[in-house]
């Protein structure tokens, strides 16, 4: 609806002594009259009799012709869409229990095999996880490095998924998940949810895994250090360590701590014990500034 200045006028009269409130308003200019954008019962009908169809081809092939120009928008018949197709897959009307009795439904399926991971019950935790065999058994023998990968805000119901994924030629390949809704958790409740997820493909999958990885996530890394072999080498995101550098350098009036060459030196004998910062640098060590004036 297009907005202008219709110079209207809101009053309202009010004492402190009366139940009565005057109200008055005006326009000068009329506003646009409201246009319906409720879906037609015919189009709802449409949707129900074709809900195969992909929703752009059925709005292009079976919507259009009839509504050249609808005031009605795609993502309503998106909205109609899932509510015809969501009774050929959920199995419950709770989600958990309806995603567990999902994934117990192609455990063994020969196109699609899932296998469900067991993990703790808790008061504060509700948790479903599940691995993908046909993936694993696939790359089984050419996966050397996981890395442990989370999005928050999946859905409205404040799930966070923990995706498992091997790196096969390059590129990343999804091993299983772990969807986990937390309520004030106790400390390591949610690591220990983690930890037995990882410790499904340690223990019962064939993965000769040399190397790992996570999100700067103090609950991920400690898991992933837990559960992984000792022999297995553990590394932090590349991209999230640049960004913790980058948003360290951002702050001009944070001093850094003192750097302790020894210390550095004592873990990684290859680095030098003189480079240190200027400022804790022995002045008798420093290059003296010199200028050169060519006349």
């Amino acid at each position: 609806m297009k907005t202008y200045d219709c110079n209207g006028w809101l009053d309202i009269w009010a004492a402190d002594n009366k139940m009565e409130v005057f109200v008055r308003m005006r326009h000068q200019l009329c506003h646009e009259a409201y246009t319906c954008i409720d879906v037609p019962p015919e189009v709802k009908e449409l949707v129900k009799n074709n809900s195969d169809m992909r929703v752009p081809d059925l709005w292009k092939k079976k919507i259009l012709p009839l509504y050249p120009k609808p005031n009605f928008k795609q993502k309503s018949i998106y909205s109609l869409h899932l509510k015809e197709n969501q009774d050929k897959w959920r199995t419950a009307t709770d989600e958990l229990e309806s995603a567990i009795k999902l994934i117990e439904q192609y455990t063994g399926h020969e196109q699609t095999p899932l296998e469900r991971i067991n993990l703790p019950e808790t008061d504060c935790c509700s948790a479903v996880a599940f691995a993908l065999p046909s993936l694993i058994n696939t790359s089984c023998g050419i996966v050397r490095e996981i890395g442990l990968d989370s999005t928050f805000k999946t859905n409205r119901s404040g799930y966070e998924c923990y995706a498992v994924l091997g790196e096969v030629f390059g590129s990343g390949v999804p091993l299983g998940f772990l969807l986990l809704k937390s309520k004030n958790p106790m400390v390591g409740e949610k690591e220990d949810y983690i930890r037995h997820c990882l410790r499904h493909f340690v223990a019962h999958c064939k993965l000769d895994i040399e190397q790992c990885l996570t999100d700067k996530d103090i609950i991920e890394i400690n898991a992933m250090l837990a559960e992984m072999p000792s022999t297995v080498k553990y590394q932090l995101c590349f991209w999230h360590s640049i960004e913790i550098v980058k948003g360290r350098l951002c702050v001009l009036s944070r001093r850094p701590a003192p750097y302790d060459s020894e210390a550095a030196f004592r873990l990684f004998d290859w680095i030098d014990r003189d480079f240190v910062p200027i400022a804790q640098l022995d002045p008798t060590k420093r290059t003296p500034v010199s200028c050169t004036f060519c006349l």
